[in-house]
C-alpha cells in the first residue's frame, strides 16, 4: 500500500447545509424518482476519484523534491566567542576625563542659556565676551580630546557666569545712573543705550522704564525747549508757552521744560495782571465802577492778595462812596427846590448812613424835616378848614402861621401859597357872623359860652364861626335845646328857641 500524499493529509472542509437547504434537499429527494437519485450518486463518486488522482500525479512529486533539498543543505557555522582584553589605566583616565568635561559642558550650557534669557548678551559687555572666549577654548580642547584642559576652561566659564549674575544689581544701578546723567547732558543715544542695559537686567524696573520714555523723546523735547526759548527772547510769550507746554507733555520730568513753562507762564500772568490793573484804573478815573470792579476781580484771580489790587479796591470804595453821596446830595437839592421836603430828608438820611459826619447832610436833614412837618400841618388844616371853627384848632393854626412867618416866600412858593390860604381861612374864621335868635317872649333863652338873653321875640348876635348850643326854659314847660353851627363865609339861618311842651 502506497504512502499517503500531502493532499491526503490536508483537512477536508465539510459543508453542512442549513435548515433551508436541508428542507430543499429533502424535498428534492422526495420529488425525484429512485433512478435519478442513483445516477446522481454515481457521478459524485466519479468526481471525487478524479480529484484524488490529479493530486497524486501533480502535487506529490514537488513535495518530495523540496524535502530532499532541505535535508542536503550544510549546517551553519557558529562563531566561537572570546573575552576582550581589560582596558589600560590611560584609557580609563581618558574616559573619565571625557565624562567630566562633557558633564561640565552640560552644566555651563544650562547656566549660559539662563543668563542669555536674562539679557546677558546686552548687559554683560566685555566680561561676557571674555567668558565666551573661555567657552570657545574649552570646545577646542574637547575637539582635540584634551578633556582635562577642556574641563578647566569650562570651569573658568562657569565662574565667569556666576560673577556676571552676582554683578547684575550693581550693573543695574550703574546703568540707571549713566542713563540719567546722559539725560541731563542732553545725550539721547547714550541715555537710550544705558536704559537698554537697565531694562535688559530688569524689564519691569519703573525707574528704567521712565528713563527710557524720556530718552526716546529727548531730542524732540530739546528742540521744543530751544524753540520756546527763542520765542521768549522775542517776547512772543504765547508762542513760547505753546512750545514749553508741548515739551512738558512729552517729558513731564524734564527740569528745563518745566522751568521754561513756569517762567513763561509767570510772565504771561504778569502781563495779564498789569493789563487788568490798567483797565481797573482807567475805569475808576472815568467813574465806570462796574468795569473797574470786574477788572480788579480778574487781577486778584491772577495774583491773589496783591497789594496793588487792595489799594485800588480801597480807592474804588471811596470813589463809589463819594459818588453815592454826591448823587444823594444832588437829588436832595433838586427835591428841595421842588419843596418835596420829605423825599429830600430821605436822601440826606442816606448820606448820613454812608458818612455820619457829613455836615451838609446833617443840616439839610434838619431843615428838610422841619419844612416837611410845616407842610404836613398846613396841608392838614387846608384839607379840613372847618376845623378852624373851633377855638383850639384856630389857636394852633395861628401859632403855625407865626412859626412860618419868617420863611422866604420867593424860594418856597408852594409853602407861601399854603400859608396865604391858611391865613385867609383863619381871618374868615375869626370874622363874626350875624345870627338871629327867634323866641315867643315867654321863654328864657341862653347860649352856652356866650350869655343869657332872657325873653324876646327876636334877638341878633355877632358870633365867630363855630358850634353853639342855645337853651330855652319856661315854667311849667319842658326845656328845649337847639344846636347850630356858624360856618365862615356862609349865611346862617334863624335859630328858633321856644318851650312849647307842657309838663
Amino acid at each position: 500500500m502506497s504512502a499517503p500524499t500531502d493532499n491526503e493529509n490536508q483537512p477536508v472542509t465539510v459543508i453542512v447545509p442549513g435548515p433551508a437547504a436541508a428542507a430543499k434537499t429533502v424535498g428534492a429527494h422526495r420529488s425525484r424518482p429512485p433512478g435519478a437519485t442513483l445516477r446522481l450518486a454515481t457521478i459524485v463518486v466519479l468526481c471525487l476519484m478524479l480529484l484524488a488522482l490529479v493530486g497524486v500525479i501533480v502535487v506529490l512529486p514537488d513535495l518530495v523534491a523540496k524535502r530532499v533539498t532541505e535535508e542536503q543543505k550544510p549546517a551553519p557555522v557558529v562563531p566561537v566567542e572570546t573575552s576582550p582584553p581589560p582596558p589600560s589605566a590611560d584609557t580609563q583616565r581618558t574616559a573619565r576625563e571625557r565624562r567630566e568635561a562633557e558633564n561640565m559642558l552640560g552644566i555651563v550650557l544650562r547656566k549660559q542659556t539662563e543668563l542669555e534669557a536674562e539679557g546677558v548678551a546686552i548687559w554683560g559687555g566685555q566680561d561676557y565676551d571674555a567668558a565666551l572666549d573661555n567657552l570657545a577654548a574649552g570646545d577646542a580642547q574637547l575637539q582635540t580630546e584634551r578633556y582635562a584642559q577642556a574641563a578647566l576652561d569650562y570651569e573658568k566659564f562657569s565662574a565667569q557666569l556666576d560673577a556676571l549674575r552676582a554683578s547684575m544689581a550693581d550693573r543695574l544701578a550703574s546703568a540707571l545712573q549713566a542713563g540719567e546723567a546722559a539725560l541731563q547732558a542732553g545725550d539721547g543715544p547714550a541715555s537710550r543705550q544705558s536704559f537698554d542695559v537697565a531694562l535688559a537686567i530688569d524689564p519691569s524696573h519703573q525707574r528704567a522704564q521712565q528713563g527710557m520714555l524720556r530718552a526716546r523723546v529727548l531730542e524732540e523735547v530739546l528742540a521744543l525747549i530751544a524753540a520756546g526759548a527763542e520765542y521768549e527772547s522775542r517776547d512772543q510769550l504765547d508762542a513760547a508757552l505753546n512750545k514749553f507746554t508741548a515739551a512738558v507733555a512729552l517729558d513731564a520730568r524734564s527740569p528745563e521744560a518745566r522751568a521754561g513753562h513756569e517762567e513763561v507762564s509767570a510772565k504771561i500772568r504778569q502781563r495779564e495782571f498789569h493789563a487788568a490793573m490798567s483797565v481797573a484804573l482807567t475805569a475808576l478815573e472815568s467813574q465806570d465802577f462796574a468795569a473797574s470792579r470786574a477788572a480788579l476781580t480778574r487781577a486778584d484771580g491772577i495774583r491773589p492778595g496783591a497789594p496793588e489790587v487792595a489799594d485800588t479796591r480801597r480807592r474804588l470804595g471811596l470813589a463809589v462812596q463819594r459818588n453815592r453821596i454826591s448823587a444823594h446830595r444832588k437829588e436832595a437839592t433838586t427835591l428841595e427846590r421842588g419843596e418835596r421836603w420829605q423825599e429830600a430828608s430821605e436822601h440826606y438820611a442816606a448820606v448820613l448812613s454812608i458818612d455820619s459826619k457829613a455836615a451838609f447832610a446833617q443840616v439839610g436833614r434838619e431843615r428838610s424835616v422841619a419844612r416837611a412837618r410845616i407842610h404836613a400841618e398846613l396841608d392838614a388844616y387846608l384839607a379840613e378848614l372847618e376845623r378852624l371853627n373851633a377855638p383850639g384848632p384856630r389857636n394852633n393854626a395861628r401859632r403855625l402861621l407865626d412859626a412860618a412867618v419868617d420863611l422866604d416866600a420867593e424860594t418856597e412858593p408852594k409853602l407861601a401859597a399854603k400859608i396865604r390860604r391858611l391865613t385867609e381861612a383863619l381871618e374868615i374864621a375869626l370874622t363874626p357872623i350875624r345870627v338871629r335868635l327867634q323866641s315867643d317872649n315867654l321863654t328864657d333863652v341862653a347860649v352856652y359860652k356866650v350869655g343869657r338873653f332872657g325873653r324876646f321875640a327876636r334877638h341878633d348876635l355877632l358870633l365867630p364861626p363855630g358850634n353853639y348850643v342855645a337853651v330855652g326854659s319856661r315854667s311849667g314847660y319842658r326845656d328845649v335845646r337847639v344846636e347850630f353851627t356858624l360856618s365862615a363865609g356862609q349865611e346862617p339861618g334863624d335859630v328858633i328857641v321856644r318851650c312849647q311842651e307842657k309838663i
